[in-house]
């Protein structure tokens, strides 16, 4: 499902379905100093989609954890990175403080992304279940390979699966039939012997 993106850190927890407004959220990671004028680069999670269109300021730091406020001079994106200058960091040694942070933004300043596209923050917490109404679990994380995202999914208890500690899924359209966010459910059709391998 290339429709599903992150903007949340790969920690393992538990979470709902949905950060507050105010919640903050990583849109570029690993921050890297970029020149001798303070300028840094860091990498988009949502490739193709600029979050900085507008703000004054973003935050850095990591999440979760403390953040610093700083305000934005200048930006570019491309490809999958950005590089920006932030104003008052004028030299390398300045910025080099910043370097393996993240860069994050309040959930509410986010870009809304186009029909059949998630943020990850909107898919953890969603029971997931098959087309015939089994409870499977809940989404724990998104766990991304290099290919197609798998779906970190935490048993029902009771459901079968309890020598197991997660389920991976594929979040490939074949696999995830509909995603309804606002029901809290996502319904999926397995190929066979998936399940099995879980003991489900």
């Amino acid at each position: 499902m290339g429709g599903i993106t992150t903007l949340k850190s790969s920690s393992r927890e538990s979470g709902s379905p949905g950060p507050a407004g105010d919640a903050e959220v990583v849109i570029a990671t690993g921050l890297r100093l970029r020149g001798a004028r303070g300028s840094l680069t860091a990498r988009l999670v949502v490739s193709g989609i600029d979050q900085l269109s507008g703000r004054e300021w973003v935050l850095v730091g990591r999440s979760p954890g403390p953040a610093r406020r700083l305000p934005v001079e200048s930006y570019t994106i491309y490809r999958d990175n950005v590089v920006l200058k932030f104003r008052g960091i004028d030299d390398a040694t300045a910025a080099s403080g910043l370097a393996g942070l993240d860069i994050l933004i309040p959930c509410n300043g986010l870009v809304d992304l186009p029909e059949g596209s998630y943020y990850i923050f909107q898919l953890v917490g969603l029971s997931v279940r098959t087309r015939d109404g089994r409870e499977i679990g809940t989404v724990r994380e998104v766990v991304h390979t290099g290919g197609t995202p798998l779906l970190a999914v935490e048993p029902t208890p009771g459901g079968g699966a309890s020598t197991q500690e997660e389920i991976l899924l594929p979040a490939a359209r074949s696999i995830c039939t509909a995603i309804d966010v606002v029901s809290g459910c996502i319904t999926i059709d397995p190929p066979e012997g998936l399940l099995e391998l879980y003991g489900v």
